[in-house]
């Protein structure tokens, strides 16, 4: 049996530090949240039918009573038309598979890619001009 001298030792240690920056340096790292076509797809026609609906949702509805001496609405007839809105939103996601934290999660990326929105929209000219019928948010300066 052979023995290892430091020099070898030395060596080896060298070779196979070379050997993992070869390797390392030829990986890409793997984009983690990328966005898709699919993903562009799915947020605009979500938004679209969203911003629709709710239009709809609110139109020829009375807005909730203040008290009778001017003080705030009643708490109760509130929390029935966050439910009753919740609800909505919901049903309006659920047709484009989404739920309303996967929308608001991933939303303010996907919108913030506007060369990928825009290019989705050119290609579709009936969602353009429906999109940008869309009331603008006061939040986020955009549809």
């Amino acid at each position: 049996m052979q023995r290892v001298t430091k020099k070898q030792k030395h060596s080896l240690m060298i070779f196979f530090f070379i050997l993992l920056a070869m390797v390392f340096s030829g990986m890409q790292p793997v984009e983690a949240d990328h966005i898709s076509e699919a993903d562009v797809e799915q947020f605009v026609r979500a938004r679209i039918d969203l911003g629709e609906s709710m239009g709809k949702f609110f139109r020829g509805r009375r807005s909730p009573q203040f008290g009778p001496e001017g003080g705030a609405p009643d708490m109760e007839a509130l929390r029935r038309l966050e439910t009753e809105i919740n609800n909505h939103v919901a049903s309006v996601l659920a047709k484009h598979d989404l739920s309303i934290e996967a929308y608001q999660d991933r939303s303010p990326e996907i919108f913030e890619d506007k060369e990928a929105v825009n290019r989705f929209l050119k290609a579709h000219p009936d969602l353009k001009e429906r999109y940008e019928k869309l009331p603008q948010s006061p939040r986020r300066r955009g549809r």
